[in-house]
């Protein structure tokens, strides 16, 4: 397959087709960009990627490292590799995922493997970095990181983990919870730390009958949430309301609830955070902090192609809003989907 098939079955020039694969030097509107990026993927058309490589000295690469790329722990971050591997395709960038597993050694051999492959930009989802290789990537890579405290050179992208929060905690105070529970991953990972803050804060507004629930740490996975409800719904002074610092912590609570004959909300009401879509799925569908994780992952991906395809490009830092979606783990009325 050739580039003039591609333009033929496009219904564009073979210039267009170049100006797409290149990202310029042309502009190419969005309606053309879509129909050569289509007659792409139906040919299977492959350019040649060292040449391309030499002419532009970029790779055409980005690295992605998380600390669970595959979603097995969180669906967060299954759900924004997926969004962010759509908006590299599409500005025609390939990418390379790392799983950093929770390992900073891990993470470290990541970035300096994919440095080595000579990426052109390096997205880090909750992924810190030692004061060294920070060093390391500057000036070499733009780097932007999700969800976690970064230095000035580096852009940041992160919700507002306490304010969602509090809005969690204080959502369950208005049903009438005194004792409310917070299920947590490590306090030393900063979006936990933070969500415990919110949590903490509204119980602190709170009248004098709130008493503040337990803390209960556990891995950030279902079955670190199951693990550390079971704890804490077994108590004698048990908890009338959890709040769980991530989505699927607060999926394994509710079979934490119903294998102890715990009914959801009716013996404990449940709120997670992060607005994955397997939350519309339980049953009950679990009330959650929602962050809006895809519109995250296009903006990140193109912040990072951004800076690199145009040099003295100032680092950002942008914070996105939580919204709480409410839905009956909270004791609110259960929504019905919509397909």
């Amino acid at each position: 397959m050739t580039r003039n098939d591609v333009a033929r079955l496009a219904g564009t020039s073979p210039a267009v087709v170049s100006y797409v694969i290149n990202n310029g030097p042309r502009p190419v509107s969005a309606a053309a960009r879509q129909r050569v990026l289509d007659a792409i993927k139906q040919l299977g058309y492959r350019p040649n990627a060292v040449a391309r490589s030499l002419r532009s000295r970029r790779s055409w690469t980005i690295g992605v490292i998380a600390s669970d790329s595959a979603g097995g722990k969180s669906p967060f971050f299954g759900q924004f590799t997926r969004a962010c591997e759509e908006v590299a395709w599409q500005r025609g960038y390939s990418v390379l995922f790392g799983n950093s597993a929770e390992d900073p050694a891990r993470a470290e051999g990541y970035v300096r493997g994919f440095l080595e492959r000579q990426v052109d930009g390096l997205v880090l989802m909750r992924v810190p970095v030692s004061a060294d290789q920070a060093e390391e990537m500057r000036g070499r890579v733009p780097v932007v990181t999700i969800d976690h405290a970064a230095p000035p050179f580096f852009s940041r992208l992160a919700v507002d983990d306490e304010e969602g929060g509090y809005q969690a905690t204080r959502h369950l105070l208005e049903h009438g919870h005194r004792r409310i529970g917070f299920v947590g991953g490590p306090l030393d990972i900063t979006p936990v730390r933070l969500r415990a803050a919110g949590w903490r804060r509204a119980l602190q507004e709170s009248d004098g009958e709130t008493k503040a629930g337990p803390v209960e740490e556990g891995e950030l996975s279902l079955e670190g949430g199951y693990d550390a409800a079971l704890r804490l719904l077994s108590s004698p002074s048990r908890p009338t309301a959890l709040f769980a610092s991530i989505d699927g912590q607060a999926i394994g609570a509710m079979r934490a609830a119903a294998d102890l004959g715990l009914r959801v909300p009716g013996d404990v009401a449940v709120v997670g955070f992060d607005g994955a879509r397997e939350a519309a799925y339980t049953v009950p569908g679990l009330s959650t902090i929602s962050q809006p994780i895809d519109e995250m992952a296009r903006h990140a991906t193109e912040t990072l192609v951004g800076a690199i395809e145009s040099e003295g490009v100032e680092p950002v830092t942008k914070i996105f809003s939580a919204t709480l979606v409410t839905r009956g783990s909270c004791g609110c009325p259960e929504p019905r989907l919509h397909r």
